[in-house]
C-alpha cells in the first residue's frame, strides 16, 4: 500500500469480521508471573483464544506443572521457562530462547511483581531494589528485548499490568507504588517511541483483585475498606482482566496505544458513600 495524506494506511477488515480479528491463532505471547494468580489467568486467556504461550517465572516446577494444565485445557504450545525478571541477563536469554522454541513472538505481557507492606519509614535498600528489579526495571528491559523483535517484524503488542497505585497514594506500598508509577510513564512513552513500527504498547490496571498476593489484605481490617470503596462491593476475580486482555492483544486494538484501561469495580471512577465508606476517617 502506499503512503497517503493520511499515513501509511494497513490491512483492513470488514465490519462483520470484527469477532474474528479477536482470534490469536498463530499468535506467541509471553506472560511473566505466569505461575499463579492473575499470570497464570492471563495464560489461559491467551491460549483459550489461539495463541502458543511461553510462561515465565522463577520455579521451574511451578511453571511446569501450570504448563501442562494449559496444555491439557487448551491443546495449545505451552513452553515454561525459568528466569528472574529482575535480572537484566535472564531477560536478555529469555526472549532468544521462547522465539527459538515457539518461531515467533507477537505479544508480550508484562505481569511480573513483587511487594513489601511495611510503612515507609520502614522501607529498606534492599526492599526497594528488590521491588524496582522485578516491577520496573525488569519489565522494562523484557520489554526492550521483546520490542527488538516486534519492531523488526513491524508488528506487536505489549501489555503492561499497572497497580490502582500506578495513579493513587496508597499507604504502606512506597517501592511498590513508584515502580508501578513508573510503568505508568513508560507505557506512554514505549507507545509514541514505537508507535511507527505498528507495535502498539497499553496497560492494564487492576484494582483489588482474589490472588495470592492480596491475600494478607484480604485478612485484616482493610477488606472492609476495599469492599467500601470500591463500587462493585466486591473483590474482583483473576478471569475478570481477560477481556481487556484479548482487546489489547488482538487484532481489534491496532489503533489503540499508549492507554491504560482500569479494571476496578469502579474504584477509581469515585466511592459511594451510602456504603459506610471509611477511607476519610
Amino acid at each position: 500500500m502506499k503512503p497517503t495524506e493520511l499515513g501509511t494506511p494497513l490491512p483492513n477488515y470488514e465490519p462483520q469480521q470484527t469477532l474474528a480479528q479477536f482470534s490469536l491463532e498463530g499468535k506467541v505471547a509471553i506472560v511473566t508471573g505466569a505461575s499463579r494468580g492473575l499470570g497464570e489467568a492471563m495464560a489461559e486467556s491467551l491460549a483459550g483464544a489461539g495463541a502458543d504461550v511461553a510462561l515465565i517465572g522463577r520455579e521451574q516446577s511451578t511453571l511446569d506443572e501450570v504448563a501442562q494444565r494449559l496444555k491439557d485445557k487448551t491443546g495449545r504450545r505451552i513452553y515454561p521457562h525459568a528466569a528472574d525478571v529482575g535480572k537484566v541477563a535472564d531477560i536478555e536469554a529469555a526472549v532468544p530462547a521462547v522465539v527459538k522454541e515457539l518461531g515467533r513472538l507477537d505479544v508480550l505481557v508484562n505481569n511480573a511483581g513483587i511487594n513489601f507492606r511495611v510503612p515507609a519509614l520502614e522501607v529498606s535498600e534492599e526492599q526497594w531494589d528488590a521491588v524496582s528489579d522485578v516491577n520496573l526495571k525488569g519489565a522494562f528491559f523484557l520489554a526492550r528485548e521483546c520490542g527488538k523483535v516486534m519492531t523488526a517484524q513491524r508488528s506487536g503488542k505489549i501489555i503492561n499490568i499497572l497497580s490502582l497505585t500506578s495513579f493513587l497514594g496508597l499507604p504502606t506500598v512506597v517501592p511498590y507504588s513508584a515502580a508501578k508509577g513508573g510503568m505508568n510513564q513508560l507505557t506512554k512513552l514505549m507507545a509514541v517511541e514505537w508507535a511507527d513500527d505498528n507495535v502498539q504498547v497499553n496497560a492494564i490496571a487492576p484494582g483489588y483483585f482474589r490472588t495470592a498476593m492480596t491475600q494478607p489484605v484480604r485478612d485484616d481490617a482493610r477488606n472492609k475498606w476495599v469492599l467500601n470503596r470500591t463500587p462493585a462491593g466486591r473483590w474482583g476475580e483473576p478471569v475478570e482482566l481477560c477481556g481487556a486482555l484479548l482487546f489489547f492483544a488482538s487484532n481489534v486494538s491496532n489503533f489503540v496505544t499508549g492507554q491504560i484501561l482500569y479494571i476496578d469495580g469502579g474504584f477509581t471512577s469515585g466511592s459511594d458513600w451510602r456504603k459506610g465508606d471509611t477511607s476519610h476517617d
